[in-house]
């Protein structure tokens, strides 16, 4: 990992309420992914995912020079078109991530987590065992929604610009499974419609077919992912950790299988080091 997070150049790093922020910070780039803001997300996501004091993180963008939103406009593909010599493909990732092994909640979490992934922070993005939260205004495509769709919660403005511009501007698809997330997220049929003809969408209409969870004013975008990053970082970490793990599970397990699942989680939390502290003699003394 690089030796402090307060040396990043392409993004911000502010730990706050048992939540960390990031803000993609190329703002004359509007925010564009380059191989450097690559190296420090994964460099980030690895200490969020080691930190037990973060329960989440929120990824949002830095607004535009003259002032106007903007969460990212994809890749950059200024810098890409040098990386691409006859079509090949850059490494973008520094080898496998290295699994956070700090509990038993997140041994459990791992033990389903993929590998190999062609642009692996994305993946990382997904499989953090952190409740992942997306703040967008103004422009998200291509790659920034390829990152939106990566996240668990996303929350936009009701005047965002969300788009996936793959195959219509460049004749490609995503390449971090921006189709099949989408596709997870708004269903097969929208997926395959805003994917292929790069149709822009408004915040109003991404809460409407499923590809936000809430949809707000402009000005209250980053309060109210804020709002949810300080609700889950008072939590129970190992709680929030299996509940993402067992929500996942229903994407490629079977109803019996996740079923089973689920009632592993439920006995390893019995079997934390801090279960004292939780469970039914909770809320009963907080009755009493």
């Amino acid at each position: 990992m690089a030796h402090s997070y307060e040396s990043y150049e392409t993004i911000r790093y502010e730990k706050l309420e048992g939540y960390v922020l990031l803000t993609l910070n190329r703002p004359k780039a509007l925010n564009a992914l380059n191989v450097q803001m690559w190296r420090e997300l994964d460099d980030a996501l690895e200490w969020i995912d080691r930190d037990d004091d973060v329960r989440a993180f929120v990824v949002t963008g830095a607004p535009r020079p003259d002032g106007r939103p903007c969460f990212c406009a994809g890749a950059d593909l200024k810098e890409m078109n040098t990386l691409l010599p006859e079509g090949s493909i850059p490494e973008l990732g520094a080898g496998e991530k290295p699994r956070p092994a700090s509990s038993q909640a997140r041994n459990f979490y791992s033990q389903r987590m993929p590998r190999g992934a062609l642009v692996p922070t994305l993946e990382n993005v997904t499989w953090s065992p952190k409740i992942s939260i997306a703040a967008i205004d103004g422009t998200c495509t291509a790659g920034g929604t390829e990152l939106a769709v990566a996240c668990d919660i996303v929350i936009c403005s009701e005047t965002a610009r969300i788009s996936d511009m793959h195959v219509s501007n460049l004749g490609w698809i995503g390449g971090a499974a921006g189709s099949c997330n989408m596709a997870w997220r708004v269903g097969v049929s929208k997926a395959i419609e805003l994917c292929c003809t790069g149709e822009v969408i408004d915040g109003r209409e991404a809460h409407r077919i499923g590809f936000a969870n809430q949809v707000v004013a402009p000005d209250q975008v980053l309060e109210k992912a804020r709002e949810m990053g300080r609700k889950l970082g008072g939590m129970r970490l190992s709680a929030l950790i299996m509940t993402k793990a067992t929500c996942q599970a229903v994407q490629d397990m079977g109803r019996m299988a996740s079923r089973r699942y689920c009632d592993e989680a439920f006995f390893v939390l019995t079997s934390e080091p801090d279960k004292g502290d939780w469970g039914p003699g909770r809320w009963v003394g907080k009755k009493k």
